[in-house]
């Protein structure tokens, strides 16, 4: 098979990554020679189901809120990971300061029974069905646990799991690649799109 007619995915997204062990099971020298070239895969195969990656529901470190716990784990990362993370959490708080995100009436409701403090902005032109956009007035909420209609809303829970899960487009708060991320995709697709015409002989 060529390269382009291979099925490839990546054996450290956040959806595989607590997979990594069937590597170290399958094929033990491939396994071996991963481990030489990457750094944290043996620790992602071996915790990579556990809250240390992540997985599943994670729960906060005693004395610890959510906001906190993500101000505490921002310090431990490299300056620029860490601008990357802080530039994404400012976009988003100030979004639901002054624009407001479209919501269910559902929600909306649950939100002000809640006791949540929020106020109607207008018509989301981002939603099918036109759903009220909604701010948030004062701090953003530490966690919405209490809200059981979506999970479409901000905390700084929400914030820490996606430091908690390396995901640094911030996939889980609804963003997407920027355009110079994407342009970044682009050059190294291009760079390599020779290899497509390399014939393996498999």
């Amino acid at each position: 098979l060529k390269t382009n007619q291979m099925r490839v995915a990546s054996p450290f997204n956040d959806y595989s990554k607590d997979s990594l062990n069937l590597y170290r099971v399958i094929d033990p020298q491939i396994w071996v020679k991963l481990v030489g070239r990457v750094n944290g895969a043996n620790f992602a195969s071996i915790y990579g189901r556990t809250k240390a990656m992540g997985y599943r529901n994670v729960t906060l470190p005693e004395g610890h809120t959510w906001k906190s716990y993500t101000k505490f784990l921002l310090d431990t990362l490299p300056v620029r990971l860490r601008n990357n993370y802080v530039k994404k959490f400012n976009t988003s708080i100030q979004f639901w300061h002054e624009t407001g995100g479209g919501l269910d009436e559902e929600t909306i409701h649950e939100l002000e029974e809640k006791g949540y403090c929020i106020k109607r902005n207008g018509v989301s032109n981002y939603t099918i069905n036109k759903k009220s956009r909604i701010v948030f007035h004062g701090q953003i909420p530490d966690d919405t646990d209490d809200i059981k209609s979506t999970k479409d809303l901000p905390s700084w829970k929400r914030m820490c799991y996606c430091i908690l899960k390396n995901d640094h487009i911030c996939r889980f708060m609804g963003f997407g690649m920027t355009r110079q991320q994407q342009n970044r995709i682009d050059i190294i697709r291009n760079k390599y799109k020779s290899l497509e015409e390399i014939d393996y002989g498999v």
